[in-house]
Protein backbone atom coordinates (compact mmCIF):
# COMPACT_ATOMS: atom_id res chain seq x y z
CA UNK A 1 0.00 0.00 0.00
CA UNK A 2 1.25 3.35 -0.60
CA UNK A 3 0.11 5.97 1.45
CA UNK A 4 -0.25 9.90 1.62
CA UNK A 5 -2.17 13.01 2.81
CA UNK A 6 -4.21 15.53 1.10
CA UNK A 7 -2.09 18.81 1.50
CA UNK A 8 -2.67 22.43 2.32
CA UNK A 9 -3.23 23.55 -1.66
CA UNK A 10 -6.01 20.74 -1.93
CA UNK A 11 -3.87 18.17 -3.68
CA UNK A 12 -3.00 14.09 -2.91
CA UNK A 13 0.75 13.67 -3.22
CA UNK A 14 2.09 10.41 -3.09
CA UNK A 15 6.10 8.79 -2.56
CA UNK A 16 7.06 7.39 -5.71
CA UNK A 17 10.13 5.70 -6.13
CA UNK A 18 12.02 5.84 -9.55
CA UNK A 19 15.21 4.28 -10.41
CA UNK A 20 18.16 6.45 -11.77
CA UNK A 21 20.25 4.90 -14.98
CA UNK A 22 22.27 3.06 -12.18
CA UNK A 23 18.95 1.62 -10.63
CA UNK A 24 19.53 3.34 -7.17
CA UNK A 25 15.98 4.40 -6.24
CA UNK A 26 14.92 7.84 -5.55
CA UNK A 27 12.06 9.29 -3.73
CA UNK A 28 10.03 11.75 -5.57
CA UNK A 29 7.13 13.40 -3.67
CA UNK A 30 4.61 13.24 -7.22
CA UNK A 31 0.54 14.38 -7.29
CA UNK A 32 -2.11 12.04 -7.95
CA UNK A 33 -3.96 13.46 -11.09
CA UNK A 34 -6.63 11.51 -12.36
CA UNK A 35 -6.94 13.56 -15.88
CA UNK A 36 -3.50 12.67 -16.92
CA UNK A 37 -3.47 9.51 -18.73
CA UNK A 38 -0.30 8.80 -19.05
CA UNK A 39 1.95 7.24 -16.15
CA UNK A 40 4.35 9.78 -14.96
CA UNK A 41 5.32 13.45 -15.64
CA UNK A 42 8.77 14.81 -14.64
CA UNK A 43 10.65 18.29 -14.91
CA UNK A 44 13.26 18.14 -17.76
CA UNK A 45 15.71 18.94 -14.72
CA UNK A 46 15.00 15.99 -12.74
CA UNK A 47 14.92 13.54 -15.66
CA UNK A 48 18.22 14.61 -16.43
CA UNK A 49 19.35 14.40 -12.65
CA UNK A 50 18.18 10.72 -13.51
CA UNK A 51 20.31 10.15 -16.55
CA UNK A 52 17.00 8.86 -17.82
CA UNK A 53 18.82 8.25 -21.15
CA UNK A 54 17.81 10.41 -24.47
CA UNK A 55 14.25 11.65 -25.27
CA UNK A 56 11.52 10.60 -27.97
CA UNK A 57 8.73 12.99 -29.33
CA UNK A 58 5.45 11.59 -27.51
CA UNK A 59 2.24 12.88 -29.50
CA UNK A 60 0.08 14.24 -27.20
CA UNK A 61 -3.95 14.76 -26.72
CA UNK A 62 -4.94 17.56 -24.35
CA UNK A 63 -8.50 17.63 -22.61
CA UNK A 64 -9.77 19.99 -25.22
CA UNK A 65 -8.44 17.24 -27.97
CA UNK A 66 -5.60 20.02 -28.95
CA UNK A 67 -2.94 17.35 -30.40
CA UNK A 68 1.17 18.64 -29.65
CA UNK A 69 4.08 16.96 -29.03
CA UNK A 70 6.27 16.37 -25.75
CA UNK A 71 9.86 14.63 -24.89
CA UNK A 72 9.19 11.69 -23.13
CA UNK A 73 11.33 8.58 -22.19
CA UNK A 74 10.96 5.49 -20.33
CA UNK A 75 11.68 4.34 -17.07
CA UNK A 76 11.17 1.97 -13.98
CA UNK A 77 9.48 3.01 -10.96
CA UNK A 78 9.26 0.70 -7.49
CA UNK A 79 5.18 0.49 -7.68
CA UNK A 80 3.30 -1.87 -5.41
CA UNK A 81 6.58 -3.82 -3.98
CA UNK A 82 7.94 -4.67 -7.85
CA UNK A 83 9.34 -2.76 -10.68
CA UNK A 84 7.09 -1.16 -13.15
CA UNK A 85 8.50 -0.43 -16.54
CA UNK A 86 6.88 3.65 -17.40
CA UNK A 87 6.67 5.83 -19.68
CA UNK A 88 7.53 9.56 -18.26
CA UNK A 89 6.62 12.41 -20.09
CA UNK A 90 8.69 15.65 -19.58
CA UNK A 91 6.83 18.36 -18.07
CA UNK A 92 7.58 21.23 -15.89
CA UNK A 93 6.44 22.03 -13.05
CA UNK A 94 5.29 19.33 -10.07
CA UNK A 95 5.89 15.84 -10.93
CA UNK A 96 2.43 14.11 -11.62
CA UNK A 97 0.90 10.36 -11.46
CA UNK A 98 -1.99 9.39 -13.94
CA UNK A 99 -4.55 6.56 -14.67
CA UNK A 100 -1.45 4.47 -16.49
CA UNK A 101 0.09 4.44 -13.02
CA UNK A 102 -2.80 3.94 -10.56
CA UNK A 103 -4.02 0.82 -12.82
CA UNK A 104 -5.21 -1.58 -11.49
CA UNK A 105 -4.69 0.26 -8.12
CA UNK A 106 -7.77 1.26 -5.72
CA UNK A 107 -7.35 5.21 -4.79
CA UNK A 108 -9.20 6.43 -1.85
CA UNK A 109 -8.78 9.78 -0.48
CA UNK A 110 -10.22 11.60 2.07
CA UNK A 111 -11.21 15.20 0.69
CA UNK A 112 -10.18 17.20 3.98
CA UNK A 113 -7.36 18.98 5.37
CA UNK A 114 -4.75 16.42 6.15
CA UNK A 115 -6.58 13.22 5.22
CA UNK A 116 -5.71 9.89 4.33
CA UNK A 117 -4.50 9.07 0.52
CA UNK A 118 -3.82 5.67 -0.07
CA UNK A 119 -3.42 3.36 -2.81
CA UNK A 120 -3.62 -0.55 -3.09
CA UNK A 121 -3.57 -3.31 -5.88
CA UNK A 122 -6.47 -4.91 -6.98
CA UNK A 123 -6.43 -8.70 -6.61
CA UNK A 124 -8.09 -8.39 -10.44
CA UNK A 125 -7.37 -5.74 -12.44
CA UNK A 126 -9.08 -5.88 -15.89
CA UNK A 127 -6.81 -4.78 -18.53
CA UNK A 128 -5.97 -1.71 -19.78
CA UNK A 129 -7.07 -0.86 -23.31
Amino acid sequence: MIAGRVNQDQELPITVQVLDSDEQAHALECIVDTGFAGHLALPNSVILRLDLGPPETAAVIAANQTRFNLNACHGIVLWQGRRQAVRIIEAEGTPLIGIGLLWGSLLTAAITGNGAVTISPLSTAPPQE
